[in-house]
């Protein structure tokens, strides 16, 4: 592929003008190396120098979280976040041969399959341990740098991206001419998780008061499409072409916000701390509890087995470990409290207090004001029982 742009031209105000000098990455000026780590950290600090609009404009404002972030397949040169969960995998690399070519490509699709197979826990632990930052440290990046964010939904939101591998994968360098469009056909060859891939150059060039002039170029991108999609969506397996998948989560997702919307109304929580949960396009809602407890109550249907339920539960790690084994221990008089069925559930590090219900067809509007009661009945119950002495064992801890 022959490049499809020119050298710059800068006009100064009295109409001079002169062509600005390209600045080959791997050279050196004077204490500066123009090299692949110049580059990354570059884009890293900022990444509105990344054309993600013009590439999938689902991934715009994108946050950065951190370089060099640690997979068994190597480390990621750079992890980007959008506030709604879905994840930007950046590479950099100056391309020499074809051969290194091929083998970028190859890496950057190892990380996507790696990533493909984490949890949110395992992503919030490796982001910890990159960064230093204690708590939920991937949710306080992304809020720290958009405002208002809600912590739950968020973390939802991003264990989806990861379970269906909805990733943009960027690959940006120095260089890049030939191959191109070898390269999207060998990704649609080889692709079995849902992501965008960009091809990127980064032209740079010296203007004559010594600054840098940074032009990105696409390359190449590619949707991966056209292809069956098995995807677990608002609990409820779909087995559909993509394009079908679309229209049937758009109907899903508008079957939940009129449900989820009649529970808000009908919810009357003793509670006044808490928050009434806005409607959503899934099929669970959640309640928050106490800030630092890393606990929430979570409100779901499920139509897989046609069952709904509330369960109190937790972010894995040490703080929602201690805390359940607390509560574990006043367990038959938390059971009394409540006053209802509750099975307790502690599996793979995941910590759960559970309550649900059966029913032939949860969809069936014969049964949704039985659901409805069933549902907010339980939340409130749980609320009242959980919230304050989990702010107590939090504060005693």
């Amino acid at each position: 592929m022959s490049s499809q742009f020119t050298t710059p031209l800068l006009i100064s105000h009295n109409d001079s003008s002169h062509s600005l000098e390209r600045i080959p990455l791997s050279a050196s000026d004077s204490s500066i190396e123009y090299n692949e780590a110049w580059l990354q950290n570059l884009l890293f600090k900022h990444p509105e120098a990344l054309p993600i609009k013009e590439i999938d404009p689902a991934f715009s404002n994108a946050v950065p979280i951190c370089i060099e972030l640690n997979t068994p397949v190597g480390p990621i040169d750079a992890l980007f976040v959008t506030p709604q969960g879905k994840l930007v995998v950046l590479e950099v690399k100056l391309w020499r041969n074809p051969e290194a070519r091929r083998t970028v490509v190859g890496q950057v699709l190892d990380y996507a399959k790696e990533l493909n197979r984490w949890t949110y826990a395992d992503l919030q632990r490796e982001v910890t341990r990159r960064t230093g930052r204690q708590g939920n440290s991937l949710f306080d990046i992304v809020k720290e740098a958009t405002g208002e964010l809600d912590e739950v939904d968020f973390a939802d939101e991003v264990s989806r991206s990861l379970r269906h591998g909805r990733f943009l994968l960027l690959i940006c360098g120095d260089g890049i001419r030939e191959g191109a469009a070898t390269i999207t056909d060998f990704l649609e060859r080889h692709g079995t998780i849902q992501f965008t891939f960009g091809l990127v150059e980064m032209a740079m060039y010296r203007t004559s008061r010594s600054e840098i002039l940074v032009q990105p170029r696409v390359l190449a991108q590619s949707l991966i499409v056209k292809r069956t999609v098995i995807s677990l969506a608002n609990e409820e397996l779909l087995v559909v072409e993509e394009g079908e998948a679309d229209k049937k989560l758009d109907e899903i997702g508008e079957y939940y916000i009129r449900f989820w919307t009649e529970f808000a109304m009908r919810l009357k929580l003793d509670d006044p701390a808490v928050a009434p949960p806005k409607p959503a396009r899934k099929g669970n809602l959640s309640l928050t509890m106490p800030k630092g407890t890393q606990a929430w109550v979570n409100v779901y249907c499920n139509k897989q087995d046609n069952s709904v339920g509330v369960y109190l539960t937790f972010w894995r790690g040490e703080l929602g470990d201690r805390i359940f084994r607390l509560l574990m221990e006043d367990n038959e008089q938390i059971n009394q409290d409540l006053g209802i069925p509750v099975e307790w559930q502690s599996s793979d590090g995941q910590n759960k207090v559970l309550s649900f219900e059966g029913f032939p067809d949860i969809r069936d509007v014969s049964y949704q004001d039985e659901i409805l009661e069933f549902l907010c009945d339980r939340a409130n119950r749980f609320v009242n029982v959980f919230r304050s002495r989990i702010e107590r064992i939090v504060e005693n801890l």
